[in-house]
């Protein structure tokens, strides 16, 4: 375990990384189960009917339920990884940070360019990026400070 004021820096990055897996787990889940669902709710689940293929013989509308069912298992199975990593990130385990930042960091840094960036990230978006930076900081800052001290 890292020494000190380390522990609190670990212990404070495992949470946000908690926040961040469990958001994007449920995220996940619930796009799979709703997106092209018979009678969905909210901005998400329209998709397929803003992208006008909401003809229900149209392969162009199979095709992006598909595509985005697919993008909605990847959200699942990342917020899953980071989540079970987080009690990795809780105990200092070196690699344990680095695999959350690694496919934390490559996963957020999607969204930040193409929603962040372009002006269409509405909350809780936007926030989880942040979240996602403050795990990568507080946790390279006390697996750093501890290889300093020695």
């Amino acid at each position: 375990m890292a020494p000190g004021g380390n522990t609190l820096l670990l212990r404070s990055s495992a949470v946000l990384w908690v926040v961040w897996g469990i958001f994007h787990l449920l995220l996940g889940i619930a796009l799979v189960v709703f997106v092209g669902a018979e009678h969905p709710t909210g901005q998400l689940w329209e998709i397929p009917e803003l992208l006008d293929i909401t003809m229900m013989d149209n392969p162009a509308r199979f095709a992006a339920i598909a595509s985005l069912k697919q993008h909605a298992y990847n959200l699942a199975w990342i917020g899953a990884v980071v989540t079970v990593g987080a009690s990795f990130v809780w105990r200092g385990n070196p690699l344990g940070i680095f695999f959350n930042a690694l496919v934390a960091g490559f996963a957020d840094l999607g969204y930040f360019i193409f929603f962040d960036l372009a002006g269409y990230a509405d909350p809780p978006g936007p926030q989880m990026t942040w979240i996602c930076i403050g795990a990568i900081v507080l946790s390279f800052a006390a697996h750093f400070g501890s290889q300093r001290a020695h």
